[in-house]
């Protein structure tokens, strides 16, 4: 590229970010080029900030401090948790301004394929919050693929063994389909159709 190296450094950066392509990247990129001084150190210092970006130690949700912004809020429904794949996921949701549980953050589906097992994700510091915080209702909102359906099915073998209600999301997301591409009227619906699983024992 013709591009000074930082430039080229920052377009390759972005077109390695999934659902980015290197010519989206590229726009990005040259879009933020032109912004003002002022604009371009308010970008530089949230850039700086990353640093400090880190995992809810209970959700997995990005947060600053060791509890996010939704573990903190007593206001939220404190015994509902709504387990996500990645923390995308969690704000699709959040967007609707419908749901005022918790969440868990997995942070990815079981694959065999990648050799990502149960023991690779978050799900073991699922069973264990859901025993020490005295979660009554659990919502599986994985997205509908191979994985996140055999993910689900692990889930579910091992939640009817507790005392909790589990709800799945409906299918109003097609099949293959992400939870964080789906339009919020679709989203909105698929949340308020979840179906019942299993009760409490």
């Amino acid at each position: 590229m013709i591009y000074p190296d930082n430039l080229e450094l920052l377009i390759r950066f972005l077109s390695e970010t999934p659902g980015i392509s290197e010519r989206a990247a590229e726009r990005a990129v040259l879009s933020l080029s032109r912004l003002d001084e002022d604009e371009k150190r308010m970008i530089t210092n949230a850039l700086r900030e990353l640093e400090r970006i880190k995992p809810c130690v209970e959700c997995g949700l990005p947060t600053e401090e060791d509890l996010c912004v939704v573990c903190r809020d007593p206001e939220r429904e404190q015994t509902v948790i709504c387990v996500v794949e990645q923390p995308r996921d969690a704000i699709s949701i959040e967007k609707l301004g419908e749901y005022k549980g918790l969440y868990h953050v997995l942070g990815g589906v079981i694959s065999p394929l990648e050799d990502i097992s149960p023991e690779d994700l978050r799900i073991e510091s699922l069973f264990k919050r859901i025993k020490e915080k005295n979660i009554k209702t659990v919502i599986i909102a994985l997205n509908p693929t191979v994985e996140g359906e055999a993910t689900s099915k692990f889930l579910i073998d091992r939640l009817e063994k507790m005392n909790v209600e589990i709800y799945r999301i409906s299918y109003g997301i097609p099949y293959g389909g992400t939870i964080d591409m789906a339009d919020e009227l679709t989203l909105k619906k698929a949340f308020e159709d979840k179906k019942l699983i299993a009760g409490g024992k």
